[in-house]
């Protein structure tokens, strides 16, 4: 069964340098990415996190686990949410 990694820049009050989060998900139903934006939208109200960014949403393609995390670290200002497939 595939898993996709998300990532999302968070930050728990204003002013805050954002950082990174992560989780995996096995469901292929969250491959669109207005379906990924309201998983995370879900996941940060039960956290109570802010997104950071102006909340667009970047697919960064296939790879290890760390290839797709080093995707992550080239994503550009605006995007505040990548996701893609980690291949094991």
């Amino acid at each position: 069964m595939p898993k996709y990694l998300i990532s999302y820049r968070k930050t728990e009050e204003a002013g805050q340098k954002p950082e990174w989060t992560s989780f995996t998900t096995e469901s292929e139903a969250t491959l669109e990415s207005h379906a990924v934006r309201e998983r995370v939208d879900r996941r940060m109200s039960v956290l109570g996190e802010k997104l950071w960014g102006s909340g667009e949403v970047g697919w960064v393609g296939a790879g290890r686990i760390d290839d797709v995390l080093y995707k992550r670290e080239e994503a550009s200002p605006e995007i505040s949410i990548i996701y893609g497939l980690v291949q094991e």
